[in-house]
């Protein structure tokens, strides 16, 4: 039932996870550092709100789907890594400079929504919050709770990440910064990755 001390947990447990680094947080801030925070609107947008829309859907499609077919759930992690692998291989490839026409263009609303299904830590938060705080009486009600405080919470971390690559962009005015920052980035969001292809590992 959605009480005030369900309520915090659902809270804390969505700061916790939203603004702890992240498939999405380092790509906005990358984003952020390469086109500066009113480029970056659409691809924070889409974050916020491409994530509450997967919880929902989750809670109330995907669920006995991914119970009667449980290997489908995997191959979606599996996707989702082999994707975050081909952005960190952008990222690591990436050229040092910072002028308009090679750094390509910024993330769209759609694109950044879309990308939480193939997001392997999206896949861990959606399913944690609806598997720790739903119960069968309440379902509807707490999946309603829950889609409202990862919008709210989802903005201010998306806000949050992006401002910090546009405030760190200035740091980054020579090709060498750049390129470390590239790779700095890279390697972190393979670091990412590790944690979900080790708990899928056999044995």
């Amino acid at each position: 039932m959605a009480t005030s001390a369900w309520f915090l947990a659902i809270v804390l447990f969505a700061i916790s996870t939203s603004f702890s680094p992240g498939p999405n947080n380092l790509l906005l801030v990358t984003s952020g550092a390469k086109f500066g925070l009113s480029r970056t609107w659409r691809h924070i947008m889409g974050v916020a709100f491409g994530f509450p829309v997967m919880v929902a859907i989750i809670a109330l499609f995907l669920g006995a789907v991914f119970q009667a077919l449980p290997w489908l759930h995997s191959a979606l992690n599996y996707v989702g890594a082999a994707y975050l692998l081909y952005l960190t291989w952008r990222l690591l490839m990436a050229g040092g400079s910072m002028e308009e026409g090679n750094v390509g263009k910024p993330i769209g609303f759609v694109e950044a929504a879309l990308f939480q299904w193939v997001n392997p830590k999206a896949w861990v938060m959606a399913t944690g919050a609806i598997a720790a705080y739903t119960t069968t009486a309440g379902f509807g009600v707490e999946v309603a709770a829950i889609v409202v405080v990862f919008t709210l919470v989802g903005l201010g971390s998306s806000v949050t990440w992006a401002s910090f690559g546009s405030f760190i962009a200035r740091f980054l005015h020579t090709p060498a910064r750049m390129r470390a920052f590239n790779i700095a980035l890279g390697l972190m969001l393979l670091a990412s990755i590790v944690p979900i292809l080790m708990a899928r590992a056999p044995g």
